[in-house]
């Protein structure tokens, strides 16, 4: 059944189909430039402008170029012996599989000079899948066999010159920050500040606002408060502006949406708060969150065939972190013991996959009577923690444990951090759709670890939601390799 629409809502319906529409067309125009640059934002716009077709050149050069470095170290006689193929088929092979794989993990789109740990991981997943694609092209199509020196070098090249271009690529492209102007409101911009200063959004400019209240231009944001909401158009030219992000209700003002039309049509992008907030800083904001929201987002929670890869991978990992770390669990039992002299291990109810409880296991890395029976939240320099636990919590060492409950499939590598009962009661009674995280299986580590600070308060339990249900729209086997790599950057430092 069809609702009717009142005249108001149906033409701020057409409205926002013309700027979609137009947004589209939009994405082939150039960068909008300032007119005055440094040489690093001229590279780095020149990079940015760059298309598809010149990385792609690029990259069929140097994995040609090392292949065929490949055959000149191996001599003439074992590259074209007998059921070897020749030169002209490893370029074609070689070369065909590493831009294939290269389109299909988004190596050449523009947002990956954007970020660095995005650039490693999709370099190493195009290399691995290239060259498992070459292999069989050759072996099981073609019925031959390949030089190991040549493959070699194609994939040290690809990984060590590829990979280091685009590193090199992305320090030039950091230097250029996207003017970014907020049609909205001041509580909007500000919200923009202060995920600038916890380091979201380093790619952005914030330029200033726009509103259509006098009184938003008054007060603490007046400094920042460029004019009246019709004036887009101009603070577009006069600030170069590349990006706009329209506040909610904005967004739903058909006269608003008529203004902003010229600036998509000049290459400006323009989005709403909550798609921005979703690209820019990886979270879904839950204040701007609907039932309906959760029906029609697609998430990824029901994907059949990711969760079984991703049920494989666990059990891998589980399986061999097990075993090479069962060699330390005596002497951490030991240093636990001569700490304190209380138990070893701890466990402790949490709220898994569809709310059911689960007893998590940890080494024990507060006093014994720290709780006293009751809940309470840990904080970053916690007293109850003793000298041993401090240090394994800093290593991420005492939740090794939690490996069997991977293993035995109640917990995963990558997702939410699992809650006790009584906390998930509390946070579920003043936190919207807190109870939703639950749609997928807790992790030992998620994207609101490695995106946010450590959590002791209901406003940082709402900040991590947000990051929680950012993973359960886009999880895939992508983001999860992202996400297992800097956790393992943190554990090699020691923690943050």
């Amino acid at each position: 059944m069809t609702l009717p629409l009142s005249p108001q809502a149906d033409a701020a319906t057409v409205a926002a189909a013309r700027v979609g529409s137009a947004l589209v067309r939009s994405r082939t125009v150039r960068v909008n430039r300032p007119e005055s640059q440094t040489l690093l934002n001229r590279i780095g716009y020149a990079l940015l402008d760059a298309p598809a077709s010149a990385w792609m050149v690029l990259d069929a050069l140097l994995v040609a170029g090392m292949v065929q470095l490949g055959y000149w170290l191996v001599g003439v006689s074992e590259s074209y012996g007998v059921n070897h193929i020749a030169a002209w088929q490893g370029y074609a092979v070689f070369v065909g599989a590493f831009l294939i794989a290269s389109l299909v993990f988004g190596l050449y789109e523009r947002e990956t000079l954007w970020s660095r740990s995005r650039i490693v991981v999709r370099s190493l997943l195009t290399t691995s899948v290239a060259v498992i694609t070459a292999y069989a092209l050759i072996y099981v199509v073609m019925y031959a066999t390949a030089s190991r020196r040549a493959v070699g070098c194609a994939v040290l090249g690809y990984l060590i010159g590829g990979t280091g271009i685009r590193l090199l690529a992305w320090w030039f492209v950091h230097n250029v920050r996207r003017p970014l102007l907020v049609v909205g409101s001041w509580p909007l911009f500000e919200s923009f500040q202060a995920a600038q200063e916890r380091g979201l959004m380093s790619e952005y400019r914030l330029v200033g606002y726009t509103s259509g209240r006098t009184q938003d231009c008054d007060g603490e944001g007046r400094r920042w408060c460029l004019g009246a909401n019709g004036d887009v158009e101009q603070l577009r030219v006069r600030h170069h502006v590349t990006d706009m992000v329209v506040g909610s209700e904005c967004s739903r003002d058909r006269k608003i949406l008529d203004w902003i039309l010229p600036c998509l049509q000049s290459g400006c992008r323009v989005t709403n708060e909550a798609t921005f907030y979703e690209k820019a800083a990886g979270q879904i904001l839950v204040d701007e969150l609907t039932p309906e929201w959760f029906l029609f987002a697609d998430l990824s929670a029901d994907d059949c065939d990711r969760l079984s890869l991703k049920r494989i991978v666990d059990l891998l990992v589980s399986t061999v972190g097990l075993l090479a770390t069962l060699p330390l669990w005596p002497w951490i039992a030991l240093a636990i013991k001569l700490c304190d002299g209380g138990p070893v291990f701890y466990s402790q109810q949490r709220v898994g996959l569809k709310g059911n409880p689960f007893p998590v296991f940890k080494f024990r890395t507060m006093r014994v009577d720290a709780e006293n029976g009751h809940s309470v939240w840990a904080s970053p320099n916690d007293s109850r923690v003793t000298a041993v636990g401090r240090l394994l919590r800093r290593t991420r060492i005492d939740e090794l444990p939690q490996l069997v409950n991977v293993l035995l499939g109640q917990m995963s590598l990558i997702g939410p951090r699992p809650e006790r009962p009584d906390i998930v009661a509390r946070l579920g009674g003043v936190i919207p759709f807190y109870n939703e995280r639950h749609l997928i299986k807790p992790g030992l580590t998620g994207w609101a670890q490695i995106s946010y600070k450590y959590g002791s308060s209901i406003e940082d339990a709402k900040r991590k939601l947000q990051f929680d249900l950012y993973y359960l729209k886009n999880a895939c086997f992508e983001l999860d390799m992202m996400i297992l790599f800097r956790t393992l950057g943190t554990f090699l430092r020691g923690g943050i």
